[in-house]
């Protein structure tokens, strides 16, 4: 029998039988996480496997159901949709958390009363399990002093003060979730540099509770960006440019809220607002109602437009391998953001954006990509776009493109024997060498290791030594300095987690044994072009500009300060210099389309620092961002540079490109 969770996805399935459907939308229809969705997909997938179906998945799309038996298939599905699941069927760890996240959400955003009974059928559990999840949410509450209250007629709310129960929303919904909602800051502290969003949220929720306006977290999110980007363009100088204050009425609750918003932002940052920014922001809090008028005047319905969307999106995909026409965050996001953007194009108006040189210079590739392939959308046949709006739309992208490579990375436990200074120091030195492969999901003592820990972890990194099996997850041990012979272990433990086929760039996956793929792999990266011999003494300085500039000329996008001030970071924290005669300098985060390694020989020394005053050999290495070439095989590579002087000597001797490849793969392939 299945779960009434099962039978959702089920029926989600069975009703587009010819179309695949992404977890992200069945996730939406359970009100669960990704994640849960999909391990209920695989328990799913199971069942109906002795029923004459199967639930096909296809990479980049979704999933789809297969009937290779209908007429016993149909038997099965409607015995299925006629049985009704006891309440207590569906509990798992990660169903509570779902739970109480929705408990939660409703007590802080909704104007609507709120009963246990009500609770119980909307999330198909019994009273009794609604009341343990109100035990938890208690257990969350306590430290923030807000207590959770019932009352006749009223039923369950929330006593405390506004002041913590602001502290607890900041905390909850817009710090320790960021993962699940629909920005990550922290991809616009470059653009929002010295803007206080947490100040900017604070205001945002205060007023909008005084008010009464039951908005979700995602409207807030929406909000909050605008805010930041309008605060950056008025410091910056810029006139913004407004729709007439006839199209949202003045009185509305709204549109006074959006004023109230604007006064605190004043005197908070000291900077003056038009007083016809209140219209934007009123949009915003009032966007479905909005929404509907702005689509009415389009030739499109918002439907439409949202389907030439997700084509537009499809084309980025196919062009670069992201997923974003999976992303339901992105969509949604940009759906909003095309309410006020379709306005200012049809009153024939636009805003500056102050962020558009950054956006050209850190992410060009992206900008470029949203023009070329969101400017096709029939909705916009009929206007100029400038390119400050696209900037605006990019940002959106950005956000995107960094939740799909942190969906790429490895979930990884630290642990330490207390769980405490020692655990969090080896964390800030496994996210400075490891945080484009890593994220950090859990740091914990060994005595606090349970199953509900441990679901979803891909690796487990302690400073103590473990059992070899905890759950089926590997585990390697490392010192809390961690060094590179620890990291070494982790990139080798990162390398087996990784589907190596759909890591290696399409050019690495031809047939042919495993020395070919070597030299293509070394020739790939090792370009002639980033091939160095110097004369003379030099000193570091130099070298790197240099190599820098000349990695610049094959991007698309301006990356040398970025790539510099990467560089000086890594060596903030520990020298590059792994013998006196070699150097390897890398960034701390990918900053460049391609993998490179740029290579210098200087047989007369470079002067690198006090303890490294004659360094002969140079690779700089510089991973993409995309994370798909195994560079970590070429740091492996140059190890025998430090333990065989002979090798070194014959590599500083080499008079050229050719001769140098020919010597260092040589002595791989016999190694």
């Amino acid at each position: 029998m299945l779960s009434q969770k099962e039978i959702t996805i089920l029926k989600t399935l069975y009703n587009n039988l010819h179309t695949y459907v992404n977890s992200q939308e069945i996730a939406s229809e359970l009100k669960v996480s990704d994640r849960t969705a999909r391990k209920y997909l695989s328990i799913l997938r199971e069942k109906i496997s002795h029923n004459q179906a199967e639930i096909e998945a296809k990479q980049g799309q979704g999933y789809r159901l297969k009937i290779l038996d209908e007429q016993r298939f149909e038997t099965f599905y409607r015995h299925e949709l006629q049985l009704v699941p006891t309440k207590n069927e569906i509990t798992s760890i990660h169903e509570a958390k779902d739970r109480q996240y929705f408990i939660l959400n409703s007590l802080f955003f909704s104007k609507d009363k709120l009963f246990m009974d009500d609770l119980a059928n909307e999330l198909f559990v019994s009273r009794s399990t609604i009341s343990n999840d109100i035990v938890e949410v208690r257990k969350l509450l306590k430290p923030y002093d807000i207590e959770i209250k019932s009352k006749a007629g009223t039923g369950i709310y929330l006593s405390g003060s506004e002041q913590n129960n602001r502290h607890f929303i900041m905390n909850y919904f817009f710090m320790n979730r960021l993962q699940d909602n629909l920005y990550t800051f922290s991809n616009y502290v470059d653009f929002l540099e010295g803007i206080s969003i947490e100040e900017i949220v604070i205001i945002v929720l205060d007023e909008c509770r005084e008010s009464q306006l039951g908005l979700s977290d995602f409207i807030i999110y929406n909000l909050v960006l605008h805010i930041g980007l309008a605060v950056k363009r008025i410091q910056a100088g810029f006139e913004i440019q407004v729709v007439p204050t006839h199209e949202f009425p003045q009185e509305a609750k709204e549109y006074q809220t959006a004023l109230k918003i604007i006064r605190r932002l004043e005197e908070t940052l000291h900077i003056a607002f038009p007083e016809e920014e209140a219209t934007y922001i009123a949009m915003h809090l009032r966007n479905k109602v909005t929404s509907k008028k702005i689509f009415e005047k389009s030739t499109y319905t918002e439907t439409q437009v949202k389907n030439q969307l997700i084509a537009a999106l499809a084309k980025i995909d196919q062009q670069t391998g992201f997923a974003l026409q999976q992303d339901t965050i992105l969509i949604d996001g940009l759906l909003i953001h095309l309410t006020p953007l379709l306005t200012r194009l049809q009153n024939q108006t636009s805003i500056e954006n102050p962020l558009l040189e950054d956006i050209k210079q850190k992410y060009g590739h992206l900008l470029a990509l949203t023009i070329d392939n969101l400017s096709t959308m029939p909705v916009f046949q009929e206007y100029t776009i400038t390119e400050s709006e696209w900037a605006y739309i990019t940002i959106h992208v950005t956000a995107a493109v960094e939740r799909f490579f942190n969906s790429q990375k490895a979930r990884v436990m630290v642990i330490c024997a207390t769980g405490l200074g020692s655990s969090q120091m080896l964390r800030i030195r496994l996210e400075h060498e490891l945080g484009s492969k890593i994220i950090i999901e859990q740091v914990s003592s060994y005595y606090e290791i349970s199953e509900e820990l441990l679901e979803g972890i891909d690796l487990i990194i302690s400073s103590i030594h473990l059992p070899n099996v905890i759950y089926s997850i590997p585990i390697v041990h490392v010192s809390v300095f961690l060094d590179d012979q620890d990291i070494q272990a982790i990139n080798h433990e990162l390398s087996k987690l990784k589907n190596n086929q759909n890591n290696i760039p399409l050019e690495l996956r031809e047939d042919g044994n495993e020395e070919q793929q070597t030299e293509k792999l070394i020739r790939q990266v090792m370009k002639p072009e980033l091939f160095f011999r110097l004369s003379e003494q030099s000193e570091k300085e130099a070298v790197l500009n240099v190599l820098i500039n000349k990695m610049n000329e094959l991007e698309s996008h301006d990356i040398s300060s970025t790539l510099a001030k990467q560089l000086k970071l890594r060596e903030s924290y520990s020298t590059v210099a792994f013998s006196p005669y070699l150097a390897v300098p890398h960034p701390i985060e990918p900053v460049t389309e391609r993998a490179y390694v740029s290579i210098v020989v200087a047989p007369e020394g470079i002067y690198w620092d006090e303890e490294h005053p004659n360094i002969q050999l140079v690779f700089l290495m510089s991973p993409d961002y995309k994370n798909q070439t195994e560079l970590e095989k070429i740091s492996h590579w140059l190890v025998p540079i430090i333990e065989n002087d002979t090798l070194r000597k014959k590599l500083v001797h080499c008079q050229n490109y050719d001769e140098f490849l020919s010597v260092f793969i040589e002595h791989h392939e016999k190694n």
